[in-house]
């Protein structure tokens, strides 16, 4: 029996899976685009309306999505507070493209900002009484996958004792109908499948989503936690590996399961409100000249084992494998790109995001920290700026730390200050709303 309220829910799901021949994007060595599809992506908009405040969180079967498309969807759908969480399937495809971009593309992002806008404004129009339930439960399939070797590097690999979030969150959308939507919030990388796959796929996640809709009806969302240095425990050259994307997916959804038949808790739905700013980060690169420099270059090359003199080559290559749009900005003496950050208050729920790869330290210390009763964290929301990564990973480098930041064309590396720098200001947006 539905209890008196002011909240209002809708939710709608369309299918965002590429054509043929799109690059998939989250791995560097791809030579070719997809191939075919394995299992359809979506992307599945949740609407909650208080009466005042309108929010729509759309779960994306993406890497993740750049700032500029998420700005042409917010500039369809005027009016809604829009959160464009992506889940960071590795095996999902490109996500920016502009009138430099082939047909191809172009043709598919158009065709994606027309389905996220499709899938809001139609749960707009379906919305009814709901109410807000919250389940907590613990995942298994994850692991810290930054490995010091023996001579001291850090590299991407096993670290069973590193630190990592294993709690599986569960908000429940509930109607007078039944169960409208269930949103799932873990912190597990969408890499199950490696490199070598070309077909389109939403990895366990998708698995994982349709088991639990399958036993708990509605529509499933789920929110990337902070799952920069969080891998799936396994190895790459396992043979079977649909067979382990399922095996993953049943895992998780299992957790999820057990969550929510342990018993949820019964939430205050309302108000709803939201915070949003940019917090600057700032990289290692003194703004000394007119543009930030192209230092990118040569690593990248390297990295792809090709000679110094193809360096003239290094925006080619990544205009067809990584096409992407950075913001770079001269700031107190540093080249500094602008992170969203986003803090929602609902209820007695608070929902943050960033838009970056966040390292599970960062996660666990937000939610650690906060005001609310609970507190989902979504990471590669509303674009990506790259990893977020914490000061104590900042002195062991690696991965994360020195390369990822190339394939964003930045001009060097973000300095260890950025974690905090995240910190205090989400921790500002959440005062004021518990304020």
């Amino acid at each position: 029996m539905m209890t008196d309220t002011s909240l209002r829910a809708g939710v709608v799901r369309n299918l965002i899976t590429p054509p043929k021949g799109i690059y998939l994007i989250g791995y560097g060595d791809r030579t070719k685009g997809n191939v075919g599809v394995h299992d359809e992506l979506t992307a599945t908009a949740l609407v909650l309306d208080d009466g005042s405040t309108r929010l729509a969180v759309v779960a994306l079967d993406m890497l993740t999505i750049n700032e500029f498309i998420v700005d042409r969807v917010r500039a369809r759908l005027a009016g809604t507070e829009v959160l464009l969480c992506c889940s960071h399937t590795h095996s999902g495809p490109i996500a920016y493209a502009d009138e430099k971009s082939s047909r191809l593309n172009r043709t598919y992002i158009d065709l994606l900002v027309e389905r996220i806008v499709d899938a809001v404004q139609r749960a707009q129009s379906h919305l009814q009484p709901a109410r807000l339930e919250y389940s907590l439960g613990e995942g298994s399939v994850g692991i810290n996958r930054r490995e010091r070797l023996p001579d001291g590097r850090m590299e991407i690999g096993r670290n069973p004792d590193g630190p990592r979030d294993k709690s599986v969150q569960v908000l429940s959308v509930m109607a007078e109908t039944g169960r409208l939507a269930t949103v799932v919030n873990y912190a597990c990388h969408g890499t199950v499948l490696g490199p070598d796959n070309l077909l389109v796929s939403a990895d366990w996640i998708g698995v994982m989503r349709q088991k639990v809709e399958s036993e708990l009806g509605g529509l499933a969302l789920f929110l990337q936690g902070a799952t920069a240095n969080i891998n799936p425990d396994m190895y790459w050259g396992d043979s079977q590996v649909f067979e382990k994307v399922t095996e993953q997916g049943l895992s998780v959804a299992d957790s999820v399961l057990t969550a929510v038949r342990s018993g949820s808790e019964a939430m205050n739905s309302t108000p709803i409100h939201v915070e949003r700013t940019q917090a600057w980060m700032p990289t290692e690169t003194q703004a000394s000249t007119p543009r930030p420099p192209k230092n990118y270059t040569a690593p990248l090359l390297a990295m792809a084992h090709l000679p110094g003199f193809m360096a003239v080559f290094a925006d080619m290559l990544l205009d067809q494998r990584y096409p992407w749009k950075p913001v770079i900005e001269a700031r107190n003496g540093y080249w500094s790109v602008p992170m969203r950050v986003s803090a929602v208050k609902i209820g007695d729920l608070a929902l943050v995001t960033f838009g970056a790869e966040t390292f599970t330290e960062i996660g666990m210390k937000l939610k650690a920290a906060s005001p609310a009763k609970h507190t989902l964290f979504a990471s590669i929301s509303d674009g990506s700026i790259s990893y977020l990564h914490t000061a104590e990973s900042h002195a062991e480098g690696g991965y994360e730390v020195d390369v990822a930041p190339l394939a964003y064309r930045y001009p060097g590396r973000f300095q260890a200050q950025c974690e905090q720098i995240a910190l205090d200001t989400t921790q500002d947006m959440l005062k004021k709303l518990w304020s």
